[in-house]
């Protein structure tokens, strides 16, 4: 069995779709075969001598994420998340910094040329990223850094009066 990302995807809102129907009585079946599954990922991770393939694929690294079995942190994951937008940011001449992590909220400042804020559809794909490749994470906030102060040459002020 080899499904790419997007069926990965599609099945598991299928089966977020199932569990929802379940009746209750089956909740401890569900959740003992849950953590059976997790012991399994927990022995992977023990006898893997490079852990990065798994921790770089979308399914297994939200495995792990489900588990507390990540080896990364949040913010490394943020950073790299970050690090693959630079050629979009790029593109919309806007910058993305890591500013930090409170509790469940991931700081980012995100700005256009000039120090301007960002555009819309920018910030929401920042966010996306972020939030994918964290979502233990509950919020991410965006600020924009204050505008440059424009300077206007000396000699230009004199030339004018």
């Amino acid at each position: 069995m080899s499904w790419d990302d997007e069926r990965v995807r599609e099945h598991v809102r299928h089966l977020e779709g199932l569990l929802g129907a379940l009746d209750p009585a089956a909740e401890p079946a569900v959740q003992a075969l849950v953590e059976l599954y997790g012991e399994a990922l927990d022995r992977i991770m023990r006898l893997s001598a490079d852990t990065s393939a798994l921790t770089g694929d979308e399914l297994v690294g939200h495995l792990l994420l489900t588990h507390g079995l990540h080896p990364e942190t949040p913010e490394t994951r943020v950073r790299r998340a970050l690090g693959t937008l630079d050629g979009f940011l790029g593109k919309h001449r806007t910058s993305a910094e890591f500013a930090g992590i409170e509790g469940e909220t991931v700081r980012l400042k995100v700005a256009a040329k000039g120090r301007a804020a960002a555009p819309g559809p920018v910030r929401e794909a920042v966010e996306q990223a972020v939030l994918a490749a964290a979502p233990e994470m509950a919020r991410v906030e965006i600020e924009a850094p204050a505008p440059e102060p424009v300077l206007i040459p000396l000699d230009q002020l004199r030339s004018r009066v």
